[in-house]
């Protein structure tokens, strides 16, 4: 229970803050465009595939965020900032109470709102500090179902399978589509077993007939000379080894190619992960996995 409360506010924080706020002394609508046109730098930049020139794009958008700061030196000076900044941690500190309360049981545990506060305000001086960085700081939470990067990531285990996930609830159409998929999935897969298992039951017929076909050979050639025997001719069931095994190295590499298909991806994230950009990682976000 300790990590899913980690989670809850490391990602509300990330979308209602990090990632929406350019800087929390500014007017939160102004602050909130500056974030959008920070972002969409890197969102419609040129693509990069080299180091040289994902260096260059970090090195604009920070010379941007820089000549941005600078630009505002004046609003960030003035009384209205320490205003705006107080007026967006109080707003904050609210949405996230309510955010919570959703979540829990009544009545909300004693202290929620204290504990709220000290959070986001910690939150708020932490986002005040990024854009005056000169490196490109980034926070990001990881959300379920990602592609599993351990540059970024921290593998944990002891997470218990969930037994019966959404007791209690109706089912949707959509959940009961994505049942039918999981058992068209494993039906799949036991075809597929059966059909190798059937293969293999093939091949070893088809080298019975052949072990027998060359012990007659054998027993032909003794006597072939004394009765007048006919020449043997080409060895019967040859022909279906071959295809037995074709098929089953058929079948192996499509069973192959399904267990690739069931990668790793990320179950559940317990924290936020803090990366520079280009340089190196602050903090790895601690994930949970999931065969998909």
């Amino acid at each position: 229970m300790t990590a899913v409360g980690r989670a809850c506010i490391s990602r509300w924080l990330v979308d209602e803050l990090f990632d929406r706020f350019f800087h929390p002394a500014l007017e939160p609508a102004l602050s909130t465009q500056l974030k959008i046109i920070e972002k969409n730098l890197r969102r419609f930049a040129a693509p990069t595939p080299t180091d040289e020139e994902k260096e260059g794009l970090m090195s604009k958008i920070s010379n941007w965020r820089l000549a941005t700061l600078e630009g505002l030196n004046e609003v960030l000076a003035s009384p209205s900032a320490a205003e705006n900044r107080n007026t967006l941690t109080n707003t904050l500190i609210e949405k996230m109470v309510a955010a919570l309360n959703m979540n829990l049981k009544d009545p909300a545990p004693a202290g929620l709102e204290g504990g709220v506060s000290m959070i986001v305000e910690l939150a708020v001086g932490i986002a005040a500090n990024l854009p005056m960085e000169s490196r490109d700081v980034f926070v990001e939470y990881v959300y379920p179902n990602s592609r599993i990067d351990e540059t970024v990531m921290k593998l944990e285990s002891g997470l218990p399978a969930l037994t019966n996930p959404g007791e209690g609830i109706a089912e949707d159409s959509a959940s009961r589509s994505s049942l039918d998929k999981d058992h068209a999935d494993g039906n799949d897969g036991s075809s597929m077993q059966e059909s190798i298992d059937d293969a293999e039951r093939e091949q070893k017929e088809a080298q019975q007939q052949q072990q027998q076909a060359q012990a007659q050979k054998k027993k032909g050639g003794m006597f072939g000379g004394f009765m007048g025997g006919k020449k043997a001719g080409a060895v019967p069931g040859g022909s279906g080894v071959v295809a037995a095994q074709q098929q089953q190295q058929q079948l192996a590499k499509e069973k192959e190619k399904m267990d690739r298909e069931k990668e790793e991806r990320v179950r559940f994230c317990a924290f936020m992960a803090v990366e520079v950009r280009g340089r190196s990682v602050l903090m790895k976000a601690p994930v949970w996995t999931h065969a998909v």
